[in-house]
């Protein structure tokens, strides 16, 4: 197939991990991918330094979904592929597939991974109605389709798939000190002031405990500026983004996942595959992947005073945390990146 995909994406998240494996994993099984990412971006860097495999990669210019010189960019790298299927892995990319025309000329796929469900207004219904396929990280994300009245038979579930190295089988680092940590964005909706408040609250009590932020984003500075303030400077370090996170999740104790929303979550997915027991905000994208408990441990609660307790008592139960490991261990063993890209191939062969 000559595949035309889209991520438009200015940062380095989940999703564009999820891209570069699966243009690179594309390419190698014979597909002739082209990618469109937005110049400078991470992602860009990331494909350009040789991660992208056989695929090639194109920069296109800045801006929102609908802006003429991306649009222009992504129609004229259309009319150069003649593309058998366009592939949009987020939503500026979807945005700019329809926007620019290129979609009645091939059939568009669309990859959807949070789990808010897309607007009600006359634009958004045009955008929601053009794609042939939906491609849904989790059943949560998909639920949120079909409550926007996208068919059924459009939606595929298909969870995002890990790489070899992800998976990795070491013996839990000695405690104390305990080894908390936490991976996402610093976009607001991650959770890292509550992780923070129930830091302060595990420090009050005595228990040694420190806390890895592994990220970057805006409000960064106000979360290090919170810690700062609580005292808690010592006990957290703040490393921005790196490249050894599987590493790092290893030599943890426990996974803090807050988040107000998910659809699914990498992070979570990585964590339970390195060996790192998780705690997460029980939203339906991770209660899937926990299964329902038994994976990873859920609170329903964003109260950091419920996170303090819970940690304290999960750190203090190292048998319940073996549990929590193996189960995850087991789960994550069906998220391979093979797995996915057979799946995705498929959809994408039948669009």
């Amino acid at each position: 197939m000559r595949i035309l995909a889209l991520d438009l994406g200015a940062a380095w998240r989940g999703g564009q991990t999820q891209t570069a494996l699966i243009c690179a994993g594309l390419a190698a099984r014979g597909h002739a991918v082209t990618l469109v990412a937005r110049r400078a971006s991470a992602l860009a860097r990331e494909m350009g330094s040789g991660a992208g495999g056989g695929a090639r990669v194109v920069e296109s210019p800045a801006g929102f979904e609908a802006a003429p010189g991306l649009l222009l960019s992504v129609l004229r790298e259309s009319r150069r592929v003649s593309p058998d299927v366009v592939w949009a892995s987020d939503a500026r990319g979807h945005g700019a597939a329809v926007w620019s025309g290129i979609s009645p000329k091939a059939p568009l796929v669309v990859h959807r991974r949070v789990s808010f469900p897309p607007g009600r207004g006359f634009l958004s219904r045009i955008k929601y109605r053009v794609p042939r396929r939906y491609v849904a990280v989790s059943e949560g994300v998909a639920v949120s389709l079909r409550q926007a009245g996208i068919e059924d038979g459009k939606i595929n579930v298909l969870p995002d798939g890990l790489p070899a190295r992800a998976f990795l089988d070491r013996p839990e680092t000695a405690a104390p000190p305990y080894r908390l940590v936490h991976v996402g964005a610093f976009d607001g909706l991650k959770g890292q002031d509550v992780a923070i408040a129930a830091l302060d609250r595990l420090a009050a009590r005595g228990l040694d405990v420190t806390l890895l932020f592994l990220g970057d984003g805006p409000r960064r500075a106000e979360a290090e500026a919170d810690a700062a303030a609580r005292g808690l400077a010592p006990r957290c370090h703040f490393a921005g983004e790196v490249r050894d996170v599987p590493d790092r999740l290893a030599a943890s104790h426990l996974l803090l996942l807050p988040s107000q929303s998910e659809g699914a979550s990498m992070t979570l997915m990585e964590s339970m595959a390195a060996g790192c027991p998780v705690l997460v905000h029980d939203l339906p994208g991770p209660r899937e992947l926990c299964q329902n408990g038994t994976a990873g441990a859920l609170l329903p609660t964003l109260d950091p005073e419920a996170w303090a307790a819970e940690i304290a008592r999960l750190l203090l139960h190292p048998g319940e945390r073996a549990c929590f490991t193996a189960g995850g261990r087991a789960a994550a063993a069906e998220w391979t990146i093979e797995r996915t890209l057979s799946r995705l191939e498929s959809v994408l062969e039948r669009a």
